[in-house]
């Protein structure tokens, strides 16, 4: 599952609320979230969003990278699992003082967890740059084969349409290519995450690499339901996978 949970934003309180009861509900066995913020203060305002989350919906290992820092919070990406995770590495995306679009640092986080032979699970949150996002999924795409020849799962929001230049780099360029699961199961059609109240744009994804390494049993987009007063989970829709791997 991949969910861009808006940080601190709307009414976190209750919004923290929806997202477990959407985790416990769903069940996945792994989750990517991102704009996950820390602030200093007590009880669920002060504490890491990925730490309330795990705690709340039943996840008994997590991880949390921060990519931004400033003066009030820390924000950037985390995994939870159910099951344990047994190795981590991360790529920073540092930004470019240079290009104004390009406000904040960014990260990608790795890891492996003991599910099954092993499944190697990166989550990442792209710049609002398209000249940053260009630049960062060949560093991505590089990178997580140095890692190993593993296959690999990568979800998160890369804030690009399918037919952007960065995302068919990863469908098309990248050696090996990724496969974009939404595509591989439901066409091209569908999709759209954000934004959660009226989606239009489809920017956050899974993908697997190499395109053969898995069959997609199931993808569906998630939270699309707000609560009695309106709230939804948050200002993005999440995805759920089913993914199997082949052979």
């Amino acid at each position: 599952m991949t969910l861009n949970i808006w940080g601190l934003s709307g009414d976190w309180m209750r919004r923290c609320q929806l997202i477990a009861k959407l985790l416990k509900h769903e069940k996945p066995d792994i989750v990517g979230l991102q704009e996950v913020c820390h602030l200093c203060g007590s009880g669920l305002i002060g504490e890491n969003q990925a730490f309330v989350l795990a705690k709340m919906a039943g996840y008994p290992f997590w991880h949390f990278v921060p990519a931004h820092r400033s003066q009030t919070k820390t924000i950037g990406q985390a995994v939870l699992s159910q099951h344990p995770i047994t190795a981590v590495d991360i790529l920073p995306f540092p930004r470019d003082p240079n290009d104004p679009k390009d406000t904040e640092d960014r990260v990608a986080v790795w890891v492996r967890v003991a599910l099954g032979c092993g499944v190697e699970f990166c989550v990442t949150h792209l710049s609002l740059s398209r000249k940053a996002r260009e630049r960062s999924v060949r560093q991505l795409a590089k990178w997580l084969w140095q890692i190993s020849r593993v296959p690999k799962i990568l979800v998160g929001d890369l804030n690009d349409e399918p037919n952007s230049p960065p995302l068919q780099f990863l469908l098309h360029d990248a050696n090996p290519p990724f496969a974009d699961a939404w595509q591989v199961f439901n066409g091209a059609e569908g999709g759209f995450t954000f934004p959660s109240h009226a989606p239009k744009h489809r920017i956050d994804y899974v993908l697997f690499s190499p395109p053969e390494a898995f069959e997609v049993e199931e993808i569906r987009t998630v939270g699309d339901v707000p609560d009695l007063g309106g709230v939804y989970p948050s200002d993005h829709l999440g995805l759920v996978a089913v993914l199997k791997v082949k052979g």
